[in-house]
């Protein structure tokens, strides 16, 4: 099969017809790339931050968090923080967790106990 650019199938706007489109059927299986497999097992909470499998923050499959409501930690405005942040008192790695935050300009959610004005209050202590 001959491989063909994207420029290959430009046509002009108002001239596309069906037969001038590719057949996705004709792509042979054989040509295309499989994407890799991570068989890491990965925590809910980094699936929701969209960090699965970054060594970085591998911290997040050890955090209490993961095993709770994310719900909790992302509160209403106005609604209490008592619930996050009683978990993230026992939580061991609180500390990667409020560094994270903090490096990342986290604006909102409980991150390491704190809510995003505590820890905005905090950086300005520390600059």
């Amino acid at each position: 099969m001959t491989s063909r650019s994207a420029g290959d199938w430009f046509v002009e706007p108002g001239a596309r017809t069906p037969d001038t489109l590719p057949d996705p059927l004709a792509i042979d299986p054989n040509d295309l790339t499989p994407l890799p497999v991570d068989d890491t097992a990965v925590s809910p909470l980094s699936l929701l931050l969209g960090a699965a499998g970054d060594g970085e923050l591998s911290w997040q499959d050890q955090a209490l968090c993961a095993q709770t409501d994310p719900e909790a930690f992302f509160p209403e405005k106005g609604g209490s923080t008592r619930e996050a942040k009683r978990v993230c008192e026992s939580c061991e790695v609180r500390s990667e967790c409020l560094e994270y935050a903090l490096a990342n300009d986290e604006r909102f959610g409980i991150w390491g106990g704190m809510s995003e004005r505590e820890r905005r209050r905090l950086k300005k202590r520390v600059v």
